[in-house]
């Protein structure tokens, strides 16, 4: 008997190969337009020239990032996007901004920059200008200056020590009771930003010479049980004023005195040296510490910096304040 065997054929549809064969190259194709589209986010790289930026100046911005074909600027100032490569963006209000950067449309980068407040130009014809008329000078003698800024108006000069170191003339003259380096300050107009200084050498006091018809001699005869009462002494160096002196903590404390009405400004007369009219700087604005005491009086304040230069007899010369109040009445 004959055995018969059956072959059994297995085969595709061609439609089903042509399926497959249009799957694979569509694919391939997409992988390859991405791969050859595809920007590693980690090397997006914006810059700007300016290492200083400053309200209304144009600042320079471009992207360096390879393969760079699309790009969205947003400078975080609530301007409209900007799609260049390289353009230039000004900044109205100081602070800090985020600025964003995204590249071909999905990678981003964030920087954040500090925009500074607008450069003030200073006119130079409004700096205020002096001639010290003695310049060398000796403790007692009589210092002469004169202002020759133009179109002054109004004068405040400083003369960098203790009592009656202000004035207001346009001319004033001025005698210094210690010797040493003095700065002298002028400001025209009100204007402090205009002000100007100049230092001079104030030069101990000339000593008497003793001429020999001034010497007496004295009978020891006739010398009392206490002689050095009736002598004439000569001055002690040592002997010269001396203010008391004040650090800034306690300073503070007593200005805090002053706001609660336990204390005045004439309080301080000792540690100023007598010069409650002494120009101070607070806020940033200049005005006089009698003035300022006067502001505080019966405020509820806090004393946010305080810093105190003292002159070589711990006279009070300067005074910079920054406080702020914790009370709206």
């Amino acid at each position: 008997m004959k055995t018969s065997s059956k072959t059994t054929n297995y085969h595709l549809d061609k439609s089903v190969i042509l399926f497959f064969v249009i799957t694979i190259l569509v694919t391939a194709t997409v992988f390859a337009f991405k791969y050859v589209d595809y920007v590693p986010c980690e090397v997006i790289e914006f810059s700007f020239k300016e290492t200083e930026i400053r309200v209304d100046e144009s600042i320079e911005f471009e992207d360096k990032t390879l393969g760079a074909l699309e790009w969205k600027w947003d400078f975080g100032d609530s301007t409209a996007i900007d799609t260049r490569r390289k353009l230039y963006h000004t900044f109205k209000k100081p602070g800090e901004y985020n600025v964003s950067l995204i590249v071909n449309g999905k990678c981003p980068k964030i920087q954040t920059i500090t925009v500074l407040e607008k450069k003030e130009v200073l006119d130079p014809l409004k700096k205020a200008k002096f001639k010290i008329l003695t310049p060398r000078i000796r403790v007692g003698e009589k210092l002469r200056v004169e202002d020759n800024t133009l179109n002054a108006e109004t004068w405040e000069w400083n003369f960098e020590n203790a009592l009656g170191g202000t004035s207001r003339e346009k001319s004033p003259e001025y005698i210094y009771s210690t010797e040493g380096k003095k700065t002298i300050t002028l400001i025209v107009n009100g204007e402090l930003k205009y002000s100007t200084k100049q230092t001079i050498e104030v030069l101990p006091k000339k000593k008497e010479k003793i001429r020999k018809d001034d010497i007496v001699i004295r009978d020891v005869s006739v010398i009392p049980d206490d002689p050095i009462g009736d002598d004439p002494v000569a001055d002690d160096p040592k002997d010269e004023f001396k203010a008391p002196f004040i650090n800034e903590k306690s300073f503070k404390s007593k200005l805090i005195l002053v706001s609660t009405k336990k204390l005045t400004a004439k309080d301080f007369k000792d540690y100023l040296c007598g010069n409650l009219d002494l120009p101070i700087i607070v806020k940033k604005k200049r005005t006089t510490f009698i003035e300022f005491c006067e502001k505080i009086k019966g405020k509820s304040i806090v004393i946010k910096d305080l810093d105190l230069t003292h002159e070589d007899n711990n006279c009070i010369k300067n005074i910079v304040i920054d406080y702020r109040k914790t009370s709206i009445f």
